[in-house]
């Protein structure tokens, strides 16, 4: 039995405040001679450079002229576990630059039905991550490996229910083998594909290609010898986002992953733009210190500056989360104190920063999307639902878009002088 208080929402909270996080007030190192437009939360800047996003909106020109690829790493928790937030954000960046396809796929997943930006079925793996800590501990940039068992398959389908879900043009397979293994591949149920995995003992790519896929499915007759990782709808060109996603993760949870497995990756995918987020399994209505969290995150990223040296990190903000207090629910107390936590973590590390906290709406946000109408999250007042994903995800596009105005506004200004 679960002890319980019958007098909490009568009970006036004594708790001392001083107990709280300290407030860390943190100013930018670049200044910048603007004011960030109303319905706009924009990403600070703590890094040593002026513009650290110019690389990566270059190639996005390019990308838009259909010439090549941009690509996000997104490492986060649960609030985007099924792709939300990432697909409304994937989505309509992808109207923007082009691109179809979610990108990155795991195997297997605890509740495929519940992801919209895909159909996904699979059966006959056996699956470890930096989580469960089953079986071996050889996982991919995701943070999961898949043994192929008796019988294993896996299938995708394009989702009808974003615009640049429905088809893609390439897929890309990812695995080791300590020898040759055979696989099965079939396109749109029509085209098959009886391919040999070459042997390497480090992640590697199959890549095959068909114009308007639709449905591709996977099997591996010989089940011994080989571990996969995770496959890739996409096109050649355009936007993507990697999902990597994971329940229960703090980020620390991301250590586990072999330093040489990510790097590889990176050299397989040219990632632009690394995004951390994270804080949900980090906090709890007690937590008040966070010396050991950040201790942790300071390592994670120390780890993902050395695999992805020239590439930018953006940390996101913890998301509100409420608790019930005198019978109302308002913002966990803890929540404020992490946030300002992974401001000066991003402070302190050079990195870019999104305040996931204040572009929802502050204290007591959480508590305003359960009670919309329509609703907006769920009623354990921690996780968003499909249209408060939507909102979140779009409120970032606008953020991110906002960021490539200026450097168009630049770059025109540079022509011109």
């Amino acid at each position: 039995m679960k002890p319980v208080n019958m007098f909490s929402d009568v009970q006036v909270d004594e708790e001392d405040s001083t107990l709280l996080a300290e407030e860390i007030v943190v100013k930018p190192i670049v200044e910048v001679d603007e004011t960030c437009p109303e319905g706009v939360e924009c990403i600070q800047n703590f890094t040593n450079s002026k513009f650290p996003l110019d690389q990566l909106f270059n190639k996005l020109i390019a990308a838009k002229r259909g010439q090549t690829k941009v690509r996000i790493a997104w490492f986060g928790d649960s609030f985007t576990d099924a792709d939300l937030v990432v697909s409304d954000l994937r989505d309509t960046l992808q109207s923007v630059f082009g691109g179809n396809g979610v990108g990155f796929v795991p195997i297997t997943s605890e509740a495929p039905g519940y992801r919209l930006s895909v159909s996904h079925a699979f059966g006959g793996w056996n699956t470890s991550s930096v989580i469960t800590r089953k079986g071996s501990s050889n996982f991919g940039i995701n943070g999961f490996n898949y043994k192929p068992d008796s019988a294993n398959f896996v299938r995708f389908a394009g989702s009808r229910k974003f615009k640049h879900t429905r088809k893609f043009d390439i897929f890309r397979l990812f695995y080791a083998a300590n020898r040759p293994v055979e696989a099965r591949i079939s396109l749109n149920d029509t085209v098959r594909h009886n391919i040999v995995l070459p042997e390497s003992s480090m992640p590697e790519m199959y890549t095959i290609g068909l114009s308007n896929i639709k449905k591709v499915k996977l099997n591996i007759p010989r089940t011994t010898g080989v571990t996969v990782f995770g496959a890739s709808l996409e096109d050649s060109t355009g936007f993507y986002i990697d999902n990597f996603s994971i329940k229960g993760n703090s980020g620390i949870g991301l250590l586990s992953i072999p330093t040489s497995n990510m790097a590889k990756f990176d050299s397989l995918l040219n990632y632009d733009l690394v995004v951390l987020q994270f804080g949900l399994n980090a906090v709890s209505a007690k937590t008040r210190n966070f010396t050991d969290y950040m201790d942790g995150m300071t390592k994670l990223i120390n780890k993902l500056k050395r695999v992805f040296p020239d590439t930018p990190i953006l940390l996101f903000s913890v998301s509100d989360r409420s608790e019930r207090k005198q019978g109302a629910y308002v913002t966990m107390k803890s929540i404020k104190g992490l946030v300002n936590a992974q401001q000066k973590l991003a402070y302190d590390n050079k990195l870019l920063f999104w305040n996931l906290y204040q572009a929802m709406g502050g204290e007591n946000s959480m508590a305003r999307f359960v009670a919309s109408h329509p609703p907006l999250a769920n009623k354990d007042y921690t996780h968003l639902n499909f249209q408060g994903a939507r909102k979140v995800g779009l409120t970032f596009a606008r953020s991110f878009i906002h960021e490539e105005k200026k450097f168009e506004e630049r770059r025109k200004n540079l022509v011109a002088n």
